[in-house]
């Protein structure tokens, strides 16, 4: 073929002779104003755009950011689309300006025409300062909790309100996402009592510092339930209350910087939970910062207690997550964990030794351990804590039966090499009897005092190389500044057999 005939092929318009409903299908993937403006290419393409079935409207799209622009290009979109059914609807109004009470009226009837249009999924965001200094509030109509067709939810939102749900709300809804809603607001604390299908509930909240909330999940249904509740800076002494009712919960995944007193009504244990004490907090100007350890002093038995009673609710688990800020979560709140097969702990500061003690002593049929260590961000020199006595390592009197029977697979995560590091990582791998993978993934941060690093590669594996080892077949797998992501544990790294 020669030059001319490969720029005439080159240049047909192959886009344009794709079907009408093709063609909608490929805009349905762009944020709605630049579908708007593909008719510019083609006059065929002028009303496509009038029957999308996704609908993507953001406000950061408009570079001026002015409220007028945006809320009339979304209007015209709504006005133009006759009877056409909308899928999916994403309406994200994040930083227009000087955004009007009258606004809040349309937004409240453009959801109200998308729950006519059969529609599936809703992602709502709405953040709202006013001007003049009151709370103004969107309520959400009652037509999207009745909607048959909706499955997905996601609301994200300093300032609307729900109308009290009742039964035959959300006949349809499966996941649902809230974050940044108030759970001092008593409708809120029921709303989740109305979930007759949900199968994945996300639950993102800022408790204020003035209130105290009490939030009841009922979904006979639910499989996944994440909750994460960041604070105030002096919230932690209040008794917030979460009464979970969720029979068929498989998945819980707790992320909690408050005192929270957790109640599963169910008998049924969750065969995967995820639980983060986080330390993070917000101050009343909403600076992120971290607490030291003298934050929760006075609290801390109230804390354990409840992490305790957690813990015992899903102590039938196969799959358990620990992360708790040091001196929180005690060795004594761990229950038997008889069905426990992998768990992952983080040790933050190298505190929790004792935590990780008990763990491996009531986990008899533990396979895998991944141990990740951790530096609180308020240390003036992050990575500089010394041996102290509170940091020592005191092995077990006995050995744990699932190092002799069941523990196969071993990753420690951020290893420094420092002297108690050092002895637990011996210590599992000189008992473990059918061990058949150590991963240790270092990083090759420097002292900022004398401008050394804690080991080198070579110093490490020589460690390890003359450990005695308790299986004849475990492979230890040394992997050097490998950044933050263990899936690169098993792409590099020195190895070598005992």
């Amino acid at each position: 073929m020669d030059s001319d005939s490969k720029r005439q092929e080159q240049g047909v318009d192959r886009i344009s002779a794709l079907p009408d409903a093709l063609v909608c299908h490929i805009l349905s993937f762009l944020p709605t104003i630049y579908a708007v403006w593909t008719t510019l290419l083609s006059r065929r393409w002028n009303n496509l755009w009038r029957s999308l079935l996704n609908l993507d409207f953001n406000d950061e799209d408009f570079p001026t950011k002015r409220t007028d622009h945006f809320m009339k290009f979304v209007g015209c979109v709504f006005s133009s689309r006759g009877s056409s059914d909308i899928r999916k609807l994403s309406l994200r109004i994040n930083h227009c300006e000087n955004l009007s009470i009258g606004a809040f009226s349309r937004v409240y009837r453009w959801i109200c025409a998308a729950t006519r249009k059969n529609l599936v999924e809703l992602d709502f965001c709405l953040w709202f300062v006013s001007s003049s200094g009151q709370n103004d509030e969107l309520e959400l109509p009652l037509s999207l909790f009745k909607c048959k067709t909706l499955e997905v939810l996601s609301l994200l939102s300093n300032c609307i309100t729900y109308p009290a749900a009742t039964k035959g709300c959300f006949p349809s809804l499966k996941v649902f996402n809230v974050s940044d809603f108030r759970p001092d607001v008593d409708s809120m604390q029921k709303f989740f009592s109305h979930f007759p299908v949900l199968e994945e509930l996300t639950i993102d909240a800022h408790p204020y510092f003035y209130n105290v909330f009490n939030i009841k999940v009922s979904a006979p249904e639910l499989k996944t339930l994440r909750i994460s509740l960041d604070y105030f800076s002096h919230n932690y002494m209040r008794p917030n209350n979460i009464f979970i009712n969720a029979p068929k919960l498989e998945n819980l995944g707790v992320t909690d910087g408050v005192l929270t007193n957790y109640i599963l009504e169910s008998k049924r244990c969750p065969e995967r939970t995820t639980i983060e004490y986080d330390d993070r907090c917000r101050n009343d100007d909403d600076d992120w910062f971290r607490d030291k350890d003298d934050v929760f002093e006075d609290e801390a038995p109230r804390f354990t207690n409840r992490a305790a009673a957690l813990l015992a609710k899903v102590q039938n688990v196969k799959y358990l997550s620990l992360d708790s800020r040091p001196k929180c979560l005690e060795a004594w709140c761990v229950p038997a964990l008889e069905n426990l097969g992998e768990l992952d702990l983080v040790l933050r500061d190298c505190y929790n030794w004792e935590l990780l003690t008990e763990l491996l002593k009531r986990s008899p049929k533990l396979e895998y351990l991944g141990l990740e260590h951790k530096n609180t961000s308020y240390e003036l020199i992050y990575d500089e804590v010394e041996d102290t006595p509170e940091h020592e390592w005191n092995p077990p009197e006995f050995v744990p039966m699932c190092l002799s029977s069941s523990l196969k697979t071993i990753c420690v995560y951020r290893f420094k090499g420092r002297r108690y590091e050092m002895e637990v990582a011996k210590y599992l791998l000189n008992y473990g009897e059918v061990l058949n993978t150590m991963t240790i993934s270092t990083k090759s941060r420097f002292n900022t005092q004398d401008g050394c690093p804690y080991k080198t590669e070579e110093e490490i594996c020589k460690e390890f190389r003359v450990c005695q080892k308790g299986s004849k077949n475990c492979q230890v797998n040394i992997i050097y500044d490998a950044g933050f992501d263990f899936s690169e544990f098993l792409s590099k790294g020195s190895v070598f057999s005992s």
